[in-house]
């Protein structure tokens, strides 16, 4: 009796004190009450009734590194009683990394994972399906949102879901697009280019003026130019070659198409003028805002939003108080045509799978559906209420000045750091994620939003150029199997051919032979399987 009375003195001395939370105590079956915003809680007031922690394989990233329990996951803990514990891989090794984990089964409770994994490790029963639990019950988050966007169901594989897809929440859409000095241009008397014939001639005389320039400049080498480009030049590339191409109407692979060597007849010009970065093929992003923050470098085409900070990092430097680092609308390409892929507004393509071997597998599920809910949603992307945000009258989550003034002069801009400081957005663990919806609130109350950012969304939302991403269908496991073994080899042999074309080692017009060999390949049958695979999906 006297142990008794001990033990339970010491229980309520630690409640009182607040070392150990009170949910640790919760024993037995709690009946479950569902609060406004539809999820699924118990008597405690948490979605567990014991604390529980969920491990995530994530990927580190340059602007927004990641830090285990930061603000926002402290938020999560305290609402919810989930604890989420990260296992942070650089990017550069992340795919490795997960590679090795996946194949030998050895990973955490969620992974952070392509689309394409879902194929090669689906069948081996290592990730959870998922569409028992896709109904308004289980998931009455996710349930509107899988009603809301029917193009998602491109992610099941032989009609199961073994992923959670991000959503965007309030994204406005940009993508790659042509950055230029325009304050250069209308100091030399130079129009914005119309064509890209016309952007080169304009680059070429830039770099007369400057000739220590390096005129177009790029980051992570031959792929992310090829990806960058191929597709405004008449041809397409994305990520391994085949992309769907909005004028024919159809899956190509890139590189085995008449057009493709528009691309690197355009690439290989710029280079041959002195134009293009003479080590484009070993760029890298550090390396990209050095040239261009420094003003050694007057022309980009990737991400156009880097544009906005570069111009600021320029401003700093004496005599370059004017500068203006702006997107120009898309120029046509040889063929007369002007035309660009824009990132996606709601689905950017991140994607979570759940480990069928996890313990904590009901956790998880609950804990990704608030997430996808309005409360979870808001601590995932603006932080710990009173601390980073507030709410207002409309209920609405808006950041604290006290807090993001803190965040004012720093690098590589003020809301990347607090995104990062607080474990928010679309980079972290948000599955109803911001990314611009944030980035334009922060950068309006510091009064860093000027001019040159309204007319930089002006100019991407008015140039009709620009098409909606559309979602690849998922491939059977025998398509699967078969795409991967014909992309390899396909990839292996071309990585070895661009860099002789692009440098003019090699004249555009032996492209058909590369052509040919490609063909031997069975490029063909590869389009021919995401072509079928893509009238499966329309069917549906």
């Amino acid at each position: 009796m006297k142990r008794k009375s001990i033990s339970c003195m010491v229980l309520m001395i630690l409640l009182l004190i607040g070392s150990v939370p009170a949910l640790l105590f919760a024993t037995g079956n709690q009946e479950k009450t569902t609060n406004a915003k539809g999820d699924a809680f118990d008597s405690t007031g948490k979605l567990v009734s014991s604390p529980a922690t969920i491990r995530i394989l994530m990927t580190d990233s340059a602007p927004q590194p990641l830090k285990n329990y930061a603000p926002a996951q402290q938020a999560i803990f305290e609402k919810t009683g989930v604890k989420l514990d990260y296992e942070i891989v650089p990017f550069s090794s992340y795919d490795d990394k997960k590679n090795i984990l996946l194949a030998t089964n050895n990973w955490p409770d969620l992974a952070y994972i392509k689309v394409e994994d879902v194929a090669t490790y689906a069948p081996t029963g290592i990730f959870q399906p998922l569409m028992q639990y896709v109904n308004e019950k289980d998931m009455p988050n996710f349930y509107k949102f899988w009603q809301e966007y029917p193009e998602m169901k491109k992610y099941l594989l032989d009609g199961e879901l073994y992923v959670f897809p991000v959503i965007q929440r309030e994204e406005s859409a940009n993508g790659y697009g042509p950055v230029i000095r325009t304050d250069l241009l209308k100091a030399n008397n130079l129009p914005i280019p119309q064509s890209f014939d016309e952007l080169l001639q304009e680059l070429a005389q830039l770099k007369k003026i400057y000739p220590n320039s390096i005129p177009w400049t790029g980051r992570k080498g031959t792929t992310q130019l090829l990806k960058t480009t191929s597709y405004m030049l008449g041809s397409g590339y994305e990520q391994v070659g085949i992309y769907y191409d909005f004028d024919k109407g159809k899956y190509v692979f890139g590189p085995a198409s008449q057009e493709f060597k528009a691309v690197l007849a355009t690439l290989n010009k710029a280079y041959s003028m002195g134009v293009l970065d003479p080590d484009f093929a070993t760029t890298t992003s550090e390396q990209l805002e050095s040239k261009m923050s420094s003003g050694r470098s007057f022309f980009f085409l990737d991400n156009s939003g880097f544009g906005v900070n570069y111009t600021k990092a320029l401003r700093k430097l004496p005599g370059n108080e004017d500068a203006v680092l702006q997107i120009i609308p898309i120029p046509k390409n040889s063929f007369g045509e002007s035309r660009a892929i824009s990132y996606p507004k709601e689905l950017p393509g991140r994607f979570y799978a759940v480990n069928a071997g996890s313990k904590n597998i009901e956790t998880v599920v609950k804990l990704v559906d608030w997430l996808y809910g309005k409360e979870g949603s808001d601590i995932s992307n603006y932080g710990k209420e009173g601390y980073s945000f507030e709410y207002n009258a409309a209920g609405e989550p808006e950041f604290k000045m006290d807090y993001v003034e803190k965040f004012r002069d720093a690098t590589p801009s003020s809301y990347y750091a607090i995104y990062s400081d607080l474990g928010i957005t679309k980079l972290n663990f948000s599955m109803y994620a911001c990314n611009t919806k944030t980035w334009f609130e922060i950068e309006k109350m510091l009064g860093n939003w000027d001019s040159i950012s309204d007319e930089y969304w002006k100019i991407v939302a008015n140039d009709k150029a620009y098409h909606s991403p559309v979602i690849n269908p998922s491939l059977t496991i025998e398509e699967s199997e078969r795409t991967a073994d014909i992309l390899m080899e396909l990839n292996t042999m071309l990585a070895q051919e661009y860099n002789k074309y692009i440098m003019g080692l090699e004249p555009v017009q032996n492209w058909d032979k590369v052509i040919k060999r490609c063909e031997s390949m069975g490029v063909r049958e590869l389009e021919q399987i995401y072509n079928d695979a893509n009238a499966r999906a329309m069917q549906r």
